[in-house]
């Protein structure tokens, strides 16, 4: 390989409930801090790691893609992905790294996202409870929580379903294709898929459809605040906690 720039293309995982999410923050306790700082122990110089999208403290990934830039890497793609799964946590592991175009970026290419969400009825046992939300007891209509969840298809101003106090993308139209529940006993599963989403916008969507079901609001209000996000309707809906959130996947045109 030439002493010339080569992008690369990065896929990795991790357990986010130790973690402060993906994105650099002071406490140096970021996937992308813990990222960086090995790139750079590699390549003897500050090297940048570029992800597909951020992800809340507690949240977890399946499928987080990010991106850098080497210069003069000369021992292969192999010997470079042993090196990126040393000195990092437990909790983060680097699953596939391949050279990629030097216009590839892994926020700006990609399409869309899918993520999933877990759900238990009653009470998760010590080894799921830090990857599903414990809904404890009490009713819910399975039925209308299904029906909640279509209210999100398609293209809308999902600006009620976010946190508009944290900043980001002014923009709040988005185009969501698929919104749906599978039931395993008492394991609920939500998958979400779009071409993008706001910040807590998945938490709230997921908590949105949980009120339903336990008869705290209606279908009808999640579409009344998704036709005019500044109806006197009060969003009166929490974000669901984030531990039961996992990045799944990042969608692009064609394989990076």
């Amino acid at each position: 390989m030439s002493a010339e720039r080569q992008r690369w293309y990065g896929l990795c995982a991790y357990d986010g409930t130790g973690l402060d999410g993906w994105q650099s923050q002071p406490g140096a306790n970021t996937v992308q801090d813990f990222l960086e700082a090995r790139l750079t122990q590699i390549f003897e110089r500050k090297t940048g790691a570029i992800g597909a999208g951020r992800t809340d403290a507690g949240v977890h990934a399946r499928g987080q893609v990010f991106h850098f830039d080497s210069f003069g890497w000369r021992h292969g793609t192999d010997a470079l992905l042993r090196a990126l799964r040393c000195g990092f946590p437990r909790a983060i592991r680097v699953e596939k790294i391949s050279p990629a175009s030097p216009n590839f970026h892994a926020r700006f290419s990609a399409r869309g996202k899918r993520y999933v969400y877990e759900l238990q009825r009653g009470f998760a046992d010590p080894f799921h409870c830090r990857y599903r939300w414990s809904l404890g007891d009490g009713p819910l209509d399975l039925v209308a929580m299904s029906a909640a969840a279509k209210v999100f298809l398609g293209v809308h101003d999902f600006s009620a379903f976010a946190n508009r106090s944290a900043g980001g993308d002014r923009n709040s139209v988005r185009t969501v294709c698929r919104s749906d529940w599978t039931v395993e006993g008492d394991l609920f599963r939500y998958v979400t898929e779009g071409n993008g989403y706001l910040y807590r916008m998945v938490r709230r969507m997921v908590g949105a459809i949980v009120a339903v079901g336990r008869g705290q609001t209606d279908e009808k209000s999640l579409s009344t605040l998704l036709a005019d996000p500044t109806s006197p309707i009060r969003n009166p809906l929490q974000s669901a906690p984030p531990e039961g959130l996992c990045l799944d996947r990042v969608l692009y045109e064609s394989d990076p």
